[in-house]
């Protein structure tokens, strides 16, 4: 396992935009003489990395290519095309998920938890019109619930806050069949009063 400075794109697998371009068409169905084509069509996926970590701070930051928000914790990826594994106290996630995950910290902090767990797979499909060539996708592999603030207001908006898989089981629905059958009536009671006394 390598330990970096920041958990990013670039650092865990070196995914530069030519490399990532260059990853997408080698995904791109081949034509009918077998060779793949000039350029991939749109929506063209690869998965390039999962990331997993615990987030306790977050900071925002700029830079010539726009906004990015840095979290802190603890946090650790892994290479998808390599299998190579990596560690770091910092992470920066493509920025429309980062900022989500940076305002759900300091929501936690404000609720008392202080900090926020996830687990992302993080690809990319082609996209013609974007300036790279292509744009990332993330894929939550953990489910999450909403903070406390969030579930207020959702309740203001009438909105119902999403159940995860085992609060929607009914209570004692897990337990065996032959738990809930009726005791077998065919044998008769343990009845004392049947049963002759002796003299």
């Amino acid at each position: 396992m390598q330990i970096v400075k920041k958990m990013t794109t670039r650092t865990c697998g070196d995914f530069t935009i030519a490399k990532i371009r260059a990853m997408i068409l080698q995904a791109a169905p081949k034509g009918d003489d077998g060779n793949p084509p000039a350029v991939a069509p749109d929506g063209t996926h690869r998965a390039l990395l999962k990331i997993a970590g615990e987030a306790t701070s977050a900071a925002t930051g700029q830079t010539d290519k726009g906004t990015f928000t840095r979290l802190m914790g603890s946090f650790v990826g892994t290479d998808m095309t390599t299998g190579e594994l990596y560690q770091s106290g910092q992470c920066i996630l493509p920025d429309y998920i980062g900022s989500q995950i940076g305002a759900a910290v300091l929501s936690a902090g404000k609720d008392g938890n202080g900090a926020v767990q996830f687990a992302f797979e993080i690809g990319a499909k082609a996209k013609a019109d974007a300036i790279t060539g292509y744009e990332f996708t993330v894929k939550p592999l953990i489910e999450s619930k909403p903070s406390s603030a969030m579930v207020r207001l959702m309740g203001l908006a009438g909105i119902e806050a999403p159940k995860l898989a085992d609060e929607s089981k009914p209570a004692g629905e897990s337990k065996l069949a032959d738990e809930s059958k009726p005791a077998d009536e065919s044998k008769p009671a343990d009845d004392k009063s049947t049963k002759g006394s002796k003299k």
